[in-house]
């Protein structure tokens, strides 16, 4: 794979976040976040699948980045993180796996289906725990501060 074809399938990842931000009405002002998001999730997904060999690891990599993100630019930008992860992890989502398990259930293949759906099933638990794993973080990590009421007693001096 050559750089150009590396930096086109960041475009296309942050173009298909963006894509699934207006799918979902997410305000326009935080188009180039969630695209961003996105771009990051998948660069973090092919360089690990490249240095690693294990698309499953890339995977759970790639969400637990991209969940940072989005709960970081939720702090950023005063929104919910869901604005961003949502948006972003479809590029992880394996949809063509999801596809082929369907295809092969309805043509009565059950291997294949078999076959398709425990794939399909590692990734989904890497996206899971990629995303359990980056809302285990500590708040503080990406800005957020509790607020101290001066009133209270238990403020810090």
């Amino acid at each position: 794979m050559n750089l150009t074809h590396f930096l086109l399938e960041l475009v296309a990842a942050a173009v298909g976040t963006v894509g699934f931000s207006i799918l979902f009405q997410v305000a326009p002002r935080h188009f180039p976040f969630c695209g961003l998001v996105g771009a990051i999730g998948w660069l973090v997904y092919r360089l690990v699948q490249w240095s690693s060999d294990s698309t499953p690891l890339a995977t759970f990599l790639a969400t637990l980045v991209l969940t940072a993100c989005a709960r970081w630019f939720s702090t950023l930008r005063r929104t919910p993180t869901l604005v961003f992860l949502l948006s972003g992890i479809f590029t992880l989502v394996p949809g063509a796996y999801i596809y082929y398990t369907a295809y092969y259930i309805f043509m009565n293949q059950p291997d294949g289906a078999v076959a398709q759906a425990y794939t399909t099933l590692m990734f989904a638990v890497a996206i899971a725990l990629g995303i359990l794993v980056g809302y285990s973080l500590p708040a503080r990590l990406f800005g957020w501060r509790r607020n101290v009421n001066p009133q209270d007693g238990n403020n810090p001096q």
